[in-house]
């Protein structure tokens, strides 16, 4: 009796096994074919695609700096604050926001000797990054502060308020431009162009900025508000498209 529940035991179990093979092996087509028809294994066309835009920018922003030098940090530090605010309230006087005025940095360093050893004065300096919205003002601006104390421009750059809007037609006169290409080389191989099938955008560097002086200019008699001329920016899209070919 036992012998015979022992059999039986072991022709299920082999029953089973044999089963759960025969399972394995129908299903392994099934995934065959699915890796067989991908896209790996389409005819394809690989082009880089770019787009231009070309926009003349609506802000500006221009680093405007004051840095005093006297015998003790005390001194340099109250002399240089007392010029900063005159900066800053000049600035605000000509209709610019608070938002847009940011203190970008203020710095304590001593001044030595000719010999580097002793030190002989401290030098502060504090510098304030304006934006500057409406552009005619940009040189009239850059005056003004330099009449109240400023005595470092740290650079002038141009942006727009939005770029993102801009960026959109690069990319999409870049997404064009990656059609046209595949097309006239699917042409050539007496093809023609289906499906996207993978899109991928290439990022480059922002628009240059626009260097200016880095120095306080000219004496007040001599002085005059310099020309400021924002010219056009250059916005570039790149993109990498993979089409099916037919």
């Amino acid at each position: 009796m036992e012998n015979r529940l022992l059999t039986t035991i072991l022709a299920l179990t082999a029953l089973i096994a044999v089963l759960s093979l025969a399972a394995v092996g129908l299903l392994r087509p099934a995934q065959t074919a699915v890796a067989q028809t991908g896209v790996s294994n389409m005819p394809q066309i690989v082009v880089i695609g770019t787009g231009e835009v070309k926009v003349e920018p609506d802000i500006a922003t221009v680093t405007i700096g004051v840095e005093t030098k006297a015998p003790t940090t005390q001194e340099a530090l109250s002399q240089n604050s007392t010029q900063a605010q005159a900066i800053i309230e000049r600035i605000r006087q000509l209709g610019i926001d608070a938002k847009d005025i940011q203190t970008t940095g203020i710095n304590i360093y001593p001044v030595y000797d000719e010999k580097g050893q002793d030190i002989i004065a401290y030098t502060v300096s504090n510098m304030v990054t304006v934006t500057i919205r409406n552009l005619a003002q940009a040189g009239n601006l850059i005056d003004q502060v330099v009449e109240v104390g400023a005595n470092r421009l740290y650079g002038v750059s141009f942006g727009l308020s939005d770029p993102e809007a801009v960026m959109t037609q690069a990319r999409e006169a870049a997404v064009a431009n990656a059609r046209a290409r595949a097309e006239q080389m699917a042409r050539a191989s007496g093809s023609s162009l289906g499906r996207v099938l993978f899109i991928t955008e290439n990022f480059s560097a922002s628009p240059i900025t626009v260097p200016m002086a880095a120095d306080a200019y000219g004496a007040p008699a001599a002085r005059s508000a310099p020309p400021v001329q924002p010219g056009q920016q250059t916005y570039n899209a790149s993109v990498q498209v993979t089409f099916e070919l037919r």
